[in-house]
């Protein structure tokens, strides 16, 4: 079978495709992402095909430093969505080009708008697979802003669609010219989810987050959602330290890790000085990526317990350190998670604050923290209190839940049950799911 999938953003939103896709491979499909050219590399690395589109959220996000510094999510699904419209006029060809023999399709995050369309047009079957919970609930809060308590089930409900209406304004330009490119029926003016035709044939969504991070609610129905696991792709085993790491790691006791992933910053120099100032006030031994350049060394004073790293597998990097401190994407979260590690979440933007609400609830995030007006003194009580045993004998109980699930696994099983699962080539017949779990390691 071939699959094709559409991913737009960060790094953090391809690694779980690209994960996924290994597996499939393995099993005999075809599989292509398509995305921006600068995760070539990361799915070169995954043997998976792979077919360039307009959509490079780094030039994006260095171009609107500013907005992400501000906070105002507003301004910055603003900004989102005219970067979309200018990408657009050449995502009609570039997906009809991807899909050519495509079998099913999958789209997440801005590349379900394009998925969807695609997939419409030639008559394909279509999934969601998505990072955050984004299906109404009575159990579970807006993704923005996160409560700062327990509301009620009916309020979680109207301020969830509340928000799916609003962020579907922010992005209904670009999506309905898509449409309108593929000769598509519009969608009505409050969004896909409320056209009588998208409710007689709902899109099923696959959630590849751990149920022991956000569990799936009982009125998610199960015909159409999923919780399904973390899609970790593992370089532990095909990465080599520098002898630089290496020997800092084993100079002392494990250090703690502070990174913000993809995350920019106007205020590079400030946010790394009050990062080391954390540390140094923590007491603790640190090892500080600077990612895509919200933290640097250049003009910072690093004490000889601190080591700046550049970029560094976590499932290699994080069995080795005390805790993470980080920015609550999906992808970080989910390594902290499976290697047992209590974290430290300073949210940028999106479902960051949702995560780092949720890694609150259950005991892995000791206080949520506010980027703009955190001092140095509070990112050091945070570290402190992360550090505790009780924090941490949770994040180690919870880690071991979290290696226990095969999320890819769990998501095939689930594309069965919708109908739409695919079969494996190199097999005179289907897997059992038992059989990929056995070889995985997860019987």
């Amino acid at each position: 079978m071939r699959i094709c999938i559409f991913t737009i953003g960060t790094q953090g939103d391809v690694r779980p495709f690209a994960a996924l896709g290994r597996r499939l491979r393995t099993l005999g499909h075809d599989v292509t992402i398509v995305t921006s050219d600068r995760h070539r590399a990361l799915i070169d690395q995954a043997g998976l095909g792979h077919v360039a589109i307009e959509s490079d959220f780094a030039e994006l996000m260095t171009r609107e430093q500013a907005l992400l510094d501000s906070g105002n999510q507003l301004k910055v699904g603003r900004a989102v969505a005219r970067a979309m419209t200018d990408w657009m006029p050449r995502w009609a060809e570039q997906g009809m080009d991807a899909t050519q023999d495509a079998d099913l399709v999958l789209g997440s995050g801005s590349g379900t708008i394009l998925g969807d369309a695609v997939a419409e047009k030639r008559g394909l079957p279509f999934v969601q697979a998505q990072f955050m919970p984004l299906t109404p609930s009575r159990y579970i809060p807006p993704l923005w802003p996160a409560p700062r308590r327990a509301l009620p089930g009916v309020a979680n409900l109207a301020l969830s669609h509340a928000l799916r209406v609003a962020t579907w304004r922010l992005l209904a330009e670009p999506s309905q010219a898509i449409r309108r490119s593929f000769g598509l029926s519009p969608f009505p003016w409050r969004g896909p989810w409320y056209s009588s035709e998208q409710r007689a044939r709902p899109k099923p969504v696959l959630y590849a987050f751990s149920r022991h991070l956000q569990p799936q609610p009982i009125d998610w129905p199960k015909e159409r959602a999923a919780v399904v696991g973390f899609w970790s792709l593992d370089q532990a085993q095909d990465w080599t330290p520098s002898p630089e790491l290496r020997d800092f790691l084993a100079a002392g006791p494990p250090p703690i890790y502070v990174g913000f992933g993809s995350m920019l910053t106007g205020r590079t120099d400030s946010l790394t000085q009050l990062v080391l100032e954390a540390i140094r006030r923590s007491g603790r031994r640190a090892i500080v990526a600077t990612g895509w350049g919200a933290l640097q060394p250049k003009g910072a004073d690093a004490p000889d317990d601190v080591l700046f790293i550049d970029n560094v597998p976590h499932d290699w990097l994080f069995p080795r350190v005390e805790l993470a401190v980080h920015h609550g994407g999906a992808g970080t979260t989910a390594a902290a998670m499976r290697a047992g590690l209590p974290q430290v979440v300073v949210p940028f933007v999106a479902d960051q604050f949702f995560w780092a609400w949720r890694l609150k609830r259950i005991g892995l995030n000791p206080m949520l923290l506010d980027r703009k007006r955190m001092t140095a003194q509070d990112l050091a009580d945070a570290i402190s209190l992360a550090g505790g045993g009780d924090v941490g004998a949770t994040a180690q109980r919870l880690g071991a839940l979290v290696r226990t699930e095969d999320g890819v696994a769990n998501a095939m099983e689930a594309l069965e049950r919708w109908g739409v699962r695919p079969q494996a080539t190199i097999l005179s017949q289907p897997p059992l799911i038992s059989d990929i779990r056995a070889r995985s390691g997860q019987a």
